[in-house]
């Protein structure tokens, strides 16, 4: 994910959590921003090649239980990620259990900065949607990737059902509370009925 300069979410709320819940928690830095509580001022990704460092070494060392994915910036950093998470599943030995996947497709900050243009989209999709296990947007990136707006608790479980389509296990799509209050907070599966 990227590194939040202000601690406020990135891969530092996510090291956070995971700290909070007693689980040791590794990072892959892919981009970089400028930012504070106000909102983003400037997002620098890092080159691919440095990214494969980070994930091989870590995979090398500490190979993950778990995998949660935020920001990924660029088209080429979102195939590095692909590849990856393609790579340390098929490492997974007979009685092993694959990594749970847990992606965030970061795109709009708080603020409402665009953090990832249509290429690194396309790419999120592409590449990582069929290795998430679960996909976590927020109402207004749900509606970045359907390309239209949620406007009703209807249109949310039918966006939901629209991403599952793009090839993810799970979808739970936060901040439907802007809509109506929620009466489950049960993810949307396609082996469960709606």
């Amino acid at each position: 994910a990227g590194s939040d300069s202000g601690g406020g979410a990135g891969i530092q709320a996510d090291l956070h959590a995971m700290h909070s819940m007693g689980c040791h928690g590794c990072s892959a830095i892919v981009c970089l921003t400028a930012q504070n509580s106000c909102g983003v001022t400037g997002v620098h990704a890092l080159p691919v090649e440095f990214l494969r460092q980070q994930l091989d070494v870590l995979a090398d060392d500490l190979p993950p239980r778990a995998i949660k994915i935020g920001m990924l910036g660029t088209k080429e950093l979102a195939v590095e990620v692909g590849r990856f998470l393609r790579d340390i599943k098929s490492r997974v030995g007979d009685g092993e259990e694959e990594p749970f996947v847990v992606l965030d497709p970061v795109m709009i900050s708080t603020s409402g900065h665009k953090l990832i243009d249509d290429e690194a989209k396309a790419a999120m999709i592409e590449h990582v949607f069929s290795q998430a296990d679960v996909l976590t947007p927020n109402k207004f990136e749900a509606e970045a990737l359907l390309g239209r707006e949620l406007n009703s608790p209807e249109d949310v479980e039918a966006g939901a059902k629209e991403l599952l389509q793009m090839g993810v296990k799970a979808v739970l799509i936060k901040g439907g509370h802007s809509l109506a209050e929620s009466k489950s907070a049960t993810p949307l599966r396609p082996d469960l009925n709606a």
